[in-house]
């Protein structure tokens, strides 16, 4: 199976952050990354669960 993901300032564009915050993130294992052709890159999966795991929970339920 091939591996697909995009660059670390892809990422930290379509999650809105700085590529800084991004690195720290990555660094702190919260955004798991793998080594393709030399590159670093992210999963789209690993972005979708890092934006569901940062969302603020609501004290109330609907």
């Amino acid at each position: 199976m091939q591996k697909h993901g995009v660059s670390l300032a892809e990422a930290a564009r379509r999650l809105g952050i700085s590529q800084s915050a991004l690195y720290v993130a990555v660094q702190k294992g919260q955004i798991p990354t793998f080594r393709k052709g030399g590159r670093t890159v992210v999963l789209q999966g690993s972005l979708t669960d890092y934006q569901v795991r940062q969302r603020p929970t609501s004290p109330y339920r609907l």
